[in-house]
């Protein structure tokens, strides 16, 4: 079996951003030569496709399906599936899907082909020039595409015939949906055709901001999210740096009280120090196992009680990293940042895994095969 490794969505931008002879790009033909022996798959996600394809404007698109080629030519068909899929019994690689079920299809042909006869029937019942008879003998699905060779049909030339569904150039160009309506066109490849940017990076990267009201995809998925653990955070941060005034103060007033004369042990009974706050494991990982799936929330009750402790301060990039950790239990290698590294370095489920530095991926991968192949 290859080791599974997840890269951090810098290493792409870094890859993205430096010349072809830079220092990452020779640690990247490095990690490669490990992939294409086989002794490793690279995994990308939907996170990996948000974060590093998030220019929207059109002057940008060119540059968003170079970035989407980069993720498919490092991960090919590798994903791993969206948060909310793992709980319905996805896995890794998913068929290359980062969104939606590996089998599952959004665009079907036989549910096309019951929608354009729905709305064929209820175009004919508004023809007066035909009487109920013609309507009949029209309105059968075996007439739909007699009727359509004979009258001709420019239906799919044009991005608003799509209904605001989103399909790249190519799609209108090669004119599969003109051709599948005439039947010239068969099931399997108007599927294959139309569900492809489902898993594939570049594919994504070519559509996806010419249909989305919100530029920025991040801030419209994740940033209501965020916004409530960074709320959640914050107060808790003021609870504990509240407690830890209390208890500063129950010390300082405990020397006085003893400086006056007060029995030590009845000094400390008036002065009791108040512990921290902690979550309750059990009640988060139930939770959150509901949304991610079993064996894979353990990581936010170990943050959790990280942040309660005296010093930390929440980002809100840590809500992307804490959603893609969901992948690291599966993962043998594992890109973060030195920040997240450090928080589980002592995080049983991840030991050996996390890797802080992209230079650092090759020596690691060579060390676990030489213990594999020793084991």
């Amino acid at each position: 079996m290859p080791l599974i490794v997840y890269l951090d969505t810098q290493d792409y931008i870094k890859l993205f951003t430096e010349p072809d002879d830079g220092t990452n790009h020779k640690v990247l033909a490095d990690i490669l030569a490990f992939r294409d022996r086989g002794e490793i798959v690279i995994g990308f996600s939907l996170a990996t496709i948000m974060e590093f394809i998030t220019k929207p404007d059109a002057a940008n698109r060119p540059e968003r399906v170079r970035r989407g080629q980069l993720i498919k030519d490092v991960c090919g068909p590798n994903a791993f599936p969206s948060i909310t899929d793992l709980a319905k019994g996805s896995v890794f690689p998913n068929g290359g899907r980062w969104m939606f079920r590996r089998d599952e299809k959004v665009v079907s042909a036989k549910k096309f082909k019951q929608q354009m006869h729905t709305m064929l029937v209820e175009k004919l019942a508004k023809a007066e020039e035909l009487n109920r008879s013609q309507r009949r003998q029209l309105g059968r699905r075996s007439s739909m595409t007699d009727l359509i060779l004979r009258n001709g049909s420019t239906w799919g030339r044009k991005r608003s015939d799509y209904a605001g569904f989103p399909v790249s150039d190519e799609i209108v160009e090669s004119r599969v949906l003109e051709r599948f309506m005439k039947g010239q066109c068969s099931d399997a490849e108007f599927e294959l055709r139309m569900n492809a940017w489902f898993s594939d990076p570049a594919e994504y990267s070519r559509i996806v901001y010419d249909y989305a009201d919100h530029p920025n995809v991040i801030a419209k998925y994740f940033g209501k999210p965020t916004d409530n653990i960074e709320r959640l955070a914050g107060r808790i941060q003021e609870v504990v740096t509240s407690i830890q005034k209390m208890n500063a103060d129950h010390l300082s007033e405990r020397s006085t009280l003893v400086e006056a004369g007060l029995d030590k042990k009845e000094a400390r009974r008036l002065t009791k120090q108040f512990s921290l706050p902690e979550p309750d494991p059990e009640n988060v990982i139930e939770k959150l196992e509901a949304v991610v799936g079993k064996g894979r929330s353990e990581h936010f009750h170990h943050y959790l009680t990280r942040i309660m402790k005296p010093g930390y301060t929440f980002k809100r990039s840590d809500m992307m990293d804490l959603m893609q950790m969901c992948y690291a239990y599966e993962c043998d290698f594992f890109r973060c940042d030195k920040d997240m590294a450090y928080t589980f370095q002592n995080f049983e489920p991840f030991k050996g895994k996390l890797v802080s530095r992209f230079a650092d991926l090759p020596n690691r991968i060579e060390g676990r095969l030489q213990e594999l192949a020793h084991g």
